[in-house]
């Protein structure tokens, strides 16, 4: 196992030198069809243009950028950020989900915890009866104690196989059978203890509490919900296109201070050597026109 990565404390601008480092803004292959940290962090940058590109309006405007085209990009972030649905579509996609699944998610993650126990204990259990109990009734006792009781796979029904499991372990506690006293008293020695126990009985019970009610199909149907995400993710991917076409226009007329503050270029920090904190990036030159240039 490689050691855990520790992160350090950000440095101040002085003690650091500043190299512009233009961002990649080509099209993915796919779509995503949600918007994953990528197409958050792209639609940040497409607000940091869109808002201060009037600063610089009278070079854009030289360079083509109208009015329309502004409107145009306010259009598409607006859409393929997702202002436009309603809440009701994202209630709707979550309760189709839970629908189809019959879990949420937070049941989901109660299951897998009880489904992990299951999977662990009951072979232990198995392999343990033979060994404790004593052999002439060692098979009658394991046939008796699993009586319709079987490992299921990871969903609901894992939580009556468990909760049956542990009703029975209980019992052997003042179990008369042979054997079945020192049983209750080894899987307690092997970490299934009366503490392990009730703990698990607590998320059998917030299981139970999380089931998914019966309930009708959501009020919106999937055709709607399909829509208006295929309207969005549309929309992100001519956004794309879009400010692909005014990045890569604006970093041909636009010196790096002015792309900074458009969102056009990144800033990658190194370690100083004797640079003072506004100095132009090696090998760039600052461009004539002015401070409101930038």
């Amino acid at each position: 196992m490689g050691k855990p990565k520790t992160s350090k404390s950000p440095k101040a601008p002085t003690a650091e030198r500043i190299e512009a480092e233009p961002l990649d803004d080509s099209l993915d292959e796919a779509t995503p069809t949600e918007l994953d940290a990528e197409a958050t962090a792209f639609l940040g940058r497409v607000h940091t243009l869109l808002f201060n590109v009037p600063k610089h309006l009278d070079r854009a405007r030289r360079h083509g950028y109208t009015q329309k085209e502004h409107d145009l990009g306010w259009e598409l972030y607006t859409t393929a950020s997702g202002k436009n649905r309603r809440f009701e579509h994202w209630l709707a996609e979550s309760d189709h989900r839970d629908v189809a699944t019959g879990v949420s998610a937070e049941r989901m993650r109660l299951l897998q915890e009880i489904d992990a126990f299951e999977n662990l204990w009951f072979p232990r259990m198995r392999a343990l009866i033979p060994r404790v109990i004593p052999r002439e009734s060692a098979g009658r006792f394991a046939a008796a104690f699993f009586k319709d009781l079987a490992q299921q796979p990871l969903g609901p029904a894992v939580v009556d196989s468990v909760k049956t499991f542990l009703n029975r372990i209980d019992e052997l506690a003042s179990s008369a059978e042979p054997g079945a006293r020192a049983l209750y008293e080894t899987l307690g020695e092997r970490g299934l203890t009366p503490k392990k126990i009730e703990a698990m009985r607590r998320l059998i019970a917030a299981a139970e509490e999380h089931r998914t009610p019966d309930r009708a199909t959501p009020a919106l149907s999937r055709e709607e919900i399909a829509k208006a995400k295929e309207a969005q993710l549309a929309a992100l991917e001519s956004l794309r296109l879009w400010y692909n076409d005014w990045a890569t226009t604006f970093r041909g007329v636009f010196g790096t201070r002015a792309q900074i503050t458009l969102g056009l270029t990144a800033l990658k920090r190194k370690k100083k050597d004797a640079a003072p904190e506004d100095a132009t990036p090696e090998g760039e030159e600052e461009e004539d026109g002015g401070a409101g240039d930038y």
